[in-house]
């Protein structure tokens, strides 16, 4: 049988990991307990004794950028629907971090990236769940087109980007960094 998506509920995507209450492997009921050797309070399963170490989700994100100005795209979903970012998200389990940057940018964008070199690594203090991996990209084929999840595609020179209507902090602190290299001429 056939089951339709979903979209995923940030705010209940937020309360992972803290409010785990069950073991992924069997079910059982898990408890805050000491962890040797360092004696740290982790989930402990109280059935198979299975250990929840809980670690941020990996996001990236490409900042492709032609002729000086930064790709960017207007978002079609929660969380900050209709702020700016760069493409990006989520790297799939067993997928190298480069390749999900690409993969998420010809997804949003349709367009095919080139990495560079890393940006540089962010936290957005409001999600202490992802850090985000920022590239910088160059446009290797195709032309950025609007997709479900980008309602607005354009390049923007660093006088236009507009602040105020950007999504993220870690978004911001990336294009910040992004404009220093600018003004240094890198």
């Amino acid at each position: 049988m056939k089951k339709d998506p979903v979209h995923a509920n940030h705010h209940v995507q937020h309360r992972f990991p803290k409010e785990v209450r069950f073991c992924a492997l069997c079910g059982g009921e898990m408890e805050h307990r000491p962890v040797l050797p360092d004696r740290n309070e982790y989930p402990v399963c109280g059935r198979c004794g299975f250990v929840f170490f809980p670690s941020p989700k990996l996001v990236v994100g490409c900042l492709v950028v032609e002729s000086g100005r930064v790709l960017l795209l207007r978002r079609g979903f929660e969380p900050a629907m209709g702020k700016w970012t760069f493409p990006g998200g989520f790297v799939e389990f067993a997928e190298r971090a480069i390749d999900a940057a690409v993969r998420e940018t010809a997804e949003e964008v349709g367009l095919r990236a080139r990495v560079e070199r890393v940006l540089g690594v962010y936290t957005d203090p409001s999600n202490h769940n992802a850090q985000l991996v920022a590239y910088l990209a160059r446009p290797e084929a195709g032309s950025p087109t609007q997709s479900a999840e980008a309602l607005e595609v354009r390049y923007f020179a660093p006088e236009e980007i507009p602040w105020d209507e950007i999504a993220f902090r870690s978004t911001r602190d990336a294009l910040t960094d992004w404009l220093e290299l600018v003004r240094h001429g890198q």
